[in-house]
């Protein structure tokens, strides 16, 4: 289930959370604020027992960068 929860990270439209924490659980958002401790708390306790994927969507303007070294 991990996966498929990462997978709709990566197709989803999350341009309305951005610089939020997103928590996905069950292939669906499930919670999502500006504070980690509130998302992941909501998203147990909506799903117990189960790990949400949790993301922090970046700012627009961020540019990440790599080493490939």
């Amino acid at each position: 289930m991990e996966n498929q929860n990462y997978e709709l990270f990566l197709k989803s439209d999350v341009s309305r959370y951005i610089g939020e924490w997103v928590a996905i659980c069950d292939k669906k958002i499930v919670s999502h604020g500006k504070s980690v401790r509130e998302v992941v708390k909501e998203a147990n306790q909506k799903y117990p027992g189960k790990r949400p994927l949790i993301v922090r969507i970046p700012e627009k303007n961020l540019i990440v960068m790599q080493n490939l070294i």
